[in-house]
């Protein structure tokens, strides 16, 4: 499932990431090759797959879709490298 931001306003993505730390998130970048990653965060949910469906789908122009923090980490092996 998604929902549609509507608020308007800019921000990094590592900014995205933390004010929606336990989705997954559809930005609209406002660069093509991410030497600025700032955009609009445009739609959160908790399906990434659902997300990048969605923005192949939609003319989300620069669209990216990436995990809030909380996500990230939850997910992560605190660092740990397996052998």
């Amino acid at each position: 499932m998604y929902w549609k931001i509507d608020e308007i306003s800019r921000m990094t993505m590592h900014e995205a990431s933390e004010k929606y730390p336990d989705n997954h998130i559809l930005m609209q970048m406002d660069e093509a090759y991410m030497l600025n990653p700032v955009g609009v965060v445009v739609y959160i949910g908790d399906d990434g797959d659902e997300l990048f469906s969605l923005q192949m789908n939609l003319p989300v122009t620069h669209g990216i879709v990436f995990e809030g923090i909380g996500l990230q980490r939850r997910y992560s092996l605190g660092g740990l490298v397996i052998g």
